[in-house]
This record gives C-alpha cells, sequence and structure tokens, in this order.
C-alpha cells in the first residue's frame, strides 16, 4: 500500500503548477539517437534570481536535444534564451483552460491510486484466508488491514487536495 501511495506522490509531482519545480524536469527524458536520458544525467538544473530555469548541458552538443525535451515535456516552460551551454525557461503563465486539464489528470491519477489501494486491500485478504488462522484472528486481521487502508485513502486525498491547492495559486 505504501508503494501505491509513493508512486501517486512521484507522479503527481510531474503534474505542472504555478511554481518552478525542478523535480517535474528532472524526471524528463531526453532521446539522442534512439537513446532515453533522464534530463538530469546530462545537465545541472537551477533557478535563478529572475525565476527562470536555468540548464547548463554537460556537453554543449546535446544542449538542443535538451532543449526540445523540455519543449515536448507539456510541463509548461518556454525558452526565454540560449547563452553558450546554459538555457533559461519561464514557466508559462496558466490559464483557465490548462488548469481544467490538470485538475482532471490530478482526479484521474488520484482514483487510479485508490483503485490500486483496493485492489492491494484485496489481495491481502485473500492471503489472509490461505492461512491456517481462526475465524476470529482473521476478522481481527480483515480489521486491521480495513483499518490501514483507511489511512491511505485518507493520504491519498491530502494528496489530492494539497495539488489542487497549487494548481489555484
Amino acid at each position: 500500500m505504501k508503494e501505491v501511495l509513493d508512486r501517486l506522490e512521484i507522479n503527481l509531482k510531474k503534474i505542472r503548477s504555478n511554481k518552478i519545480s525542478l523535480e517535474a524536469l528532472e524526471e524528463v527524458f531526453v532521446d539522442q539517437r534512439g537513446k532515453k536520458q533522464k534530463i538530469k544525467q546530462l545537465a545541472t538544473l537551477r533557478i535563478n534570481s529572475e525565476k527562470q530555469v536555468v540548464i547548463r548541458a554537460f556537453e554543449p552538443k546535446k544542449i538542443q536535444a535538451i532543449e526540445k525535451a523540455v519543449s515536448d515535456s507539456q510541463l509548461g516552460y518556454q525558452k526565454v534564451k540560449t547563452e553558450k551551454d546554459e538555457t533559461y525557461f519561464s514557466l508559462a503563465p496558466m490559464t483557465g483552460n490548462i488548469r481544467g486539464q490538470l485538475s482532471k489528470k490530478v482526479k484521474e491519477m488520484v482514483e487510479k491510486g485508490k483503485i490500486d489501494l483496493r485492489l492491494s486491500q484485496q489481495k491481502i485478504f485473500k492471503e489472509l484466508k490461505k492461512t491456517k488462522l481462526s475465524q476470529n484472528e482473521q476478522k481481527l486481521a480483515e480489521k486491521e488491514v480495513k483499518k490501514i487502508n483507511e489511512n491511505y485513502l485518507k493520504k491519498v486525498q491530502e494528496l489530492q487536495v494539497k495539488k489542487e491547492k497549487e494548481l489555484t495559486l
């Protein structure tokens, strides 16, 4: 169940909000001659004083592939300028339409997370039935699993509320 929550949290971080996220950019894949690498393996990322993402490629010849990957990532970053081996990106303003699409995507991810939690619970129940526990012990174990699952569902809800709040800022 923890794995489901962790996976959901990572996926939600990849959805853009109104603030710059280096975490989301670090997960962008750059395609170079059929070989895909994460951007963080090809460049350093930082935020400058003008609230722009600055990407410095380890190898200047890879900067074009990195720029293309960031532009294609649909995270909302727009190229501002390129100087030597650094490229500057700013975050495009979020429109109501984009916000609605992202909110819908968040809800879909959260719903999938809830389904995965229920499937994990069912799997645990099946495993419990295979054990040689007495009926009382089995009921107590199922009750405990349900309580744990409810706690994880609450955490999923909290993640959803947090992400939706980020989208409206």
